[in-house]
């Protein structure tokens, strides 16, 4: 090496970070399984471990200096934490696996907190016990919507119990020509009169704002209704109320003879079976739909399944009348429902595309077929050019049933590869090829290993989501290689680099920047992007090497020993909450041995130095 400390410090710099760029190209050819990326997260942690003990909390023990490293690691510990949070919350967490795991964690925690003090501002749950809210909680999911998403339309089964999180909700009544009946916004509950009567919604629930719900299924409800002492009498409480009896005369116009029959009924039901009676069952036409299921053509998922499985299908079916000129979904709407024409016509309207004439379905013929099986968005309108009958799939059922049946999983997959999705994607969704191809073979991967089909509109909008992104994951990266730049500048002032500290910085980053560039690449960031990115921290890290040789050549050893262990307390914290979690949850056990062959092999490189 030089005899410049400073150009030495740059040179140390760039060959402990070569490794990112080394990790990211071979991200590009090799696509590693999961435990080989654990196996290779954790035998560089162990190995970072290992060169921060021996060289930088060692040295700082040899030379007394024991307050400088309490001190000294402690405050880096806590600088970088709030540093990484703050880049986190600005769409930086994306820069690895662990980071975004860390970060969901966070985030559920806090959800958790939150649905705790919004089950307290529900009549039926105002009185209820603290460990009972908490299993409530627990069963509760959440899911986000953009402005102007339908949540549940008229007639909708009532599977679920709505309560706002963040955002705004309008429902809109049908017996008012769809005039807003109600404006709903942060812990306002919705749908509970339908979900605790067993009847389809009377209401269109659509959101005004991007909103964020917390969402307790009917299933869970009635799993605690079997096993709470509390919930089964408050549920038959509130069938007694005036506004219940109200909602059943008014919006599913039931007589007073039939609303008192079916709470005689459903209090029997609940006591014996701890159940939900409906008190308005919903319309399927289940064997008309049978007949005809082998016979859609244009949708010839059916044609594979066997009888029990077709079944299945239709009793999740609900079947609706709807008058001429009814729209069913325009451009940019969420398609989240399958329409089947059991009798009617219904025009397809090519709004982006006005030279394209319209095209007509009729009786047996599937509507929004292409946008319900890849999860974009529609690009067309479709209205109800006579009275029209359909019957209609929700995204929901269609997806448990993908899970459960393996002839209907394999009949997807050959719909998929058609040449008629192929051109939808490019046409329809401005796909590129290469995009296409990619979802396509991402979507029957996903099948494969038991998963959900990824949303097509989901793929073009992830890093739309989060607009400074790239930019918040390039300061994140440049984040975690800050303390080694100081460690190696620091350590250069006093003694040549230990090729143990070097070599432990070395292999830490290698699978780090392999598993990120993954992620990244997954994400949509190009190959020139994410070469450039590493390239740049490597260039960077280098640079601040230099840059620490100059800040602490004239410190006392006390102040070196500090500014080092501050980056070691830095470089722990890394360790501790994103290399060992990522490396467990992708390989589990296997995290213990790796880790230790990683630090064992800074010990053989420390010792074949002396």
């Amino acid at each position: 090496m030089s005899n410049s400390p400073i150009l030495n410090a740059f040179l140390y710099g760039i060959i402990s970070a070569c490794s990112m760029p080394l990790g990211s190209i071979t991200a590009l050819f090799w696509t590693p399984v999961s435990r080989m990326i654990s196996f290779l997260t954790a035998f560089g942690g162990g190995a970072l471990l290992a060169a921060l003990v021996i060289d930088l909390v060692g040295s700082a023990t040899e030379k007394g200096h024991i307050f400088e490293l309490v001190i000294g690691s402690i405050m880096g510990s806590l600088f970088y934490t709030i540093v990484n949070q703050l880049v986190n919350n600005s769409g930086g967490f994306l820069r690895k696996p662990s980071t975004t795991l860390s970060y969901l964690t966070q985030q559920d925690s806090r959800r958790f907190q939150q649905r705790l003090l919004s089950l307290k501002r529900i009549d039926l749950f105002y009185e209820s016990p603290r460990s009972f809210r908490q299993q409530l909680a627990q069963k509760m999911l959440v899911a986000d919507y953009p402005k102007g998403t339908t949540i549940y339309q008229q007639e909708d089964p009532s599977e679920s119990l709505y309560i706002i999180r963040k955002g705004q909700v309008k429902l809109l009544d049908p017996q008012a020509d769809f005039q807003p009946l109600k404006h709903l916004s942060d812990n306002d509950v919705f749908g509970q009169f339908a979900f605790l009567t067993g009847s389809p919604h009377q209401t269109v629930a659509q959101t005004t704002e991007d909103t964020q719900l917390d969402i307790l299924p009917r299933p869970h409800f009635e799993e605690l209704l079997q096993t709470s002492s509390y919930l089964s009498p408050k549920t038959e409480s509130f069938w007694q109320t005036q506004e219940l009896f109200d909602y059943l005369q008014q919006r599913q116009k039931l007589n007073k003879e039939k609303i008192n029959h079916w709470l005689s009924a459903a209090t029997e039901k609940i006591h014996s079976e701890g159940v939900i009676l409906p008190a308005v069952e919903i319309e399927r036409h289940v064997q008309e739909f049978l007949q005809i299921a082998r016979q859609i053509t244009r949708f010839p998922l059916f044609r594979y399944l066997f009888q029990e499985e077709l079944l299945e299908i239709a009793q999740r079916l609900t079947y609706h009348d709807r008058k001429k000129g009814y729209v069913f979904f325009q451009p940019q709407e969420a398609s989240d429902r399958l329409f089947i024409i059991r009798q009617g016509e219904i025009e397809i309207v090519y709004p982006h595309h006005l030279q394209k004439p319209p095209f007509v379905l009729k009786s047996g013929d599937p509507v929004g077929e292409l946008s319900f099986v890849t999860g974009a968005n529609h690009s067309v309108s479709a209205i109800a050019l006579t009275d029209v009958q359909v019957w209609t799939l929700r995204k929901r059922d269609f997806e448990e049933m993908i899970q459960q049946s393996k002839n209907l999983e394999e009949a997807i997959k050959v719909f998929l590869e058609k040449p008629k999705m192929q051109n939808y994607l490019l046409k329809q969704q401005n796909f590129t090829p290469s995009q296409a191809g990619q979802w396509i073979q991402k979507a029957c991967q996903n099948m494969n290993a038991g998963h959900l089909i990824p949303s097509a509109s989901a793929i073009s909008n992830t890093v739309a989501q989060h607009k400074d992104a790239p930019m918040a994951i390039w300061l994140g990266l440049l984040m975690d290689g800050i303390p080694e730049a100081l460690t190696i500048g620091a350590h250069l002032v006093s003694a040549p680099l230990s090729p143990s500290l070097l070599a432990g910085l070395f292999i830490a980053n290698y699978p780090e920047a392999l598993s990120s560039s993954q992620g990244m690449k997954e994400q949509g960031f190009s190959v020139r992007k994410i070469l450039i990115m590493w390239s740049s921290i490597t260039l960077i890290t280098g640079i601040l090497a230099a840059i620490g040789t100059l800040l602490f050549a004239n410190l006392p050893e006390s102040a070196v020993s500090f500014v080092g262990a501050m980056a070691a307390g830095a470089m722990l914290t890394v360790i501790s909450e994103t290399m060992l979690p990522e490396a467990y949850a992708k390989g589990g056990s296997i995290v213990g041995m790796s880790t230790l062959l990683g630090f064992l092999s800074i010990i053989v490189i420390k010792s074949w130095g002396h």
